[in-house]
C-alpha cells in the first residue's frame, strides 16, 4: 500500500510538471483543469482529462466530457481535443466574444483554428452573428469561416451587415462547391439562435 502510495504521489509530481510546463512554456497564461480524472504521458505528449471537465485560461472557458491536449516534444501544444458536450466561451485575438457548443472541438494551434464538429453553434456575443451547422471551422488568422451540414440539412448563418460594412476584416464565410446548401432565412423571428443554458 505504501508503495502504491509513493508511486500514486510520484505521477502526481510528473502530472504537476508537466501541466506546469505545458502551462508556463506554451500558454503563457494559468489554465486551470477542473475534471474527474486527469492522465499525463509525457512519451506520448498527451494530457487527457475525463468526466465534468471545465478548463479556464483568461476569459476562455470550455466544458465538455473529456479533453485531450496533444504537445510535441517540446511540450509545446499542437492540438487540443474535447469530446461530448462541448461548450465554450471564448475571446478572440481580435478582441471578440464567441460562445458555442458541439459534440466535438478540435483545436489547432499553430494554425488558430477552431473546428467544431457535430450540432455545431457558434454566436457573437453582442451581435446577431450566428453559424449552425454538422460542422464548421473558423480560422481567425486566416479570416475564414466554413459551414457544412449533412443528410442535405441547411445550414444558418446570420450576419450583421452594418458590422460587415464597418469591419473589413470580418471573416470570409465559404460554402463548398460539391455540395449544395440552403440557408435558413434571416428574418425568422428568433432573438437568440443559441439557447440561454450556453456559457
Amino acid at each position: 500500500m505504501i508503495i502504491d502510495a509513493l508511486e500514486s504521489i510520484r505521477q502526481l509530481m510528473r502530472l504537476g510538471a508537466f501541466v506546469s510546463v505545458l502551462v508556463g512554456v506554451a500558454l503563457a497564461q494559468e489554465l486551470d483543469i477542473q475534471a474527474q480524472k486527469v492522465f499525463a504521458d509525457e512519451k506520448k505528449g498527451v494530457t487527457i482529462a475525463t468526466g465534468k471537465v471545465k478548463m479556464v485560461k483568461g476569459e476562455d472557458k470550455l466544458n465538455a466530457d473529456e479533453v485531450r491536449i496533444y504537445v510535441n516534444k517540446a511540450r509545446k501544444p499542437l492540438k487540443l481535443e474535447a469530446m461530448g458536450n462541448v461548450d465554450f466561451l471564448l475571446l478572440t485575438r481580435d478582441g471578440r466574444r464567441l460562445k458555442g457548443k458541439s459534440d466535438t472541438l478540435i483545436y489547432l494551434v499553430e494554425a488558430n483554428e477552431y473546428q467544431l464538429i457535430g450540432r455545431a453553434q457558434v454566436q457573437e456575443i453582442g451581435k446577431p452573428n450566428f453559424l449552425k451547422g454538422e460542422r464548421i471551422t473558423l480560422n481567425n488568422d486566416n479570416n475564414f469561416a466554413n459551414v457544412e451540414s449533412s443528410n442535405n440539412a441547411p445550414v444558418r448563418v446570420i450576419i450583421d451587415l452594418n458590422d460587415m460594412q464597418n469591419n473589413k476584416n470580418s471573416p470570409e464565410i465559404k460554402q463548398p462547391e460539391s455540395k449544395s446548401r440552403q440557408v435558413d432565412s434571416i428574418l425568422e423571428p428568433e432573438s437568440t439562435p443559441l439557447d440561454s443554458s450556453s456559457p
